[in-house]
């Protein structure tokens, strides 16, 4: 006999009848467990293609919305970087503008200082010609001192009635006196 046989023969006497029927729970155990296998496997599989429909899907709804999203804000990136460059070229007009104006302006400035200089030099020669005319008519009409002691000298003797023992000089007239340069 073989080995297999006797160890067979061995387990019957053993176990007997028994051994028939763990066999067949054992069968139908692994039968079940099979089953159970089969089915755990194909809900596995199942739900595995579910969540990878469901990431794909999600992934690309993402995608798309980062897309979208990069779109937007490259569009308004483009929008800010027109509107400053709308900016930067007002300013650069403003600037130019201004610089023209401040040019006037100083010129008008630079003019206006000459024309209120020449104004104001002939004021000048224009008051020092009519202080020297005035100078020189107050001159010509002030008598001078010793012609003025003089005459007044020769009245007082004239009214007192004396007459002075050293002979006066001779009084001038009135005209010789209006006549006289001023005395400094």
């Amino acid at each position: 006999m073989s080995e297999a046989e006797n160890i067979g023969k061995i387990r019957d006497i053993l176990f007997g009848n028994n051994m028939s029927e763990y066999e067949q729970r054992f069968d139908a155990l692994e039968k079940r467990l099979q089953e159970n296998l089969s089915e755990i496997t194909r809900d596995f599989k199942t739900k595995m293609s579910s969540l990878e429909n469901y990431v794909r899907d999600e992934i690309t709804s993402l995608s798309e919305q980062l897309k979208a999203e990069k779109e937007e804000r490259t569009k308004l990136l483009k929008k800010q970087m027109a509107e400053i460059e709308q900016v930067e070229e007002g300013l650069n007009a403003f600037k130019t503008s201004t610089a023209g104006n401040l040019r006037e302006i100083r010129q008008q400035i630079l003019e206006l200082n000459s024309n209120l200089s020449d104004q104001l030099q002939m004021q000048n020669k224009d008051l020092k010609s009519l202080i020297d005319s005035e100078s020189k008519h107050l001159n010509s009409n002030k008598m001078e001192r010793s012609s003025l002691a003089l005459l007044l000298t020769d009245l007082a003797y004239k009214i007192s009635g004396e007459i002075p023992e050293t002979e006066a000089p001779p009084m001038k007239n009135d005209e010789d006196i209006h006549d006289a340069p001023a005395a400094q």
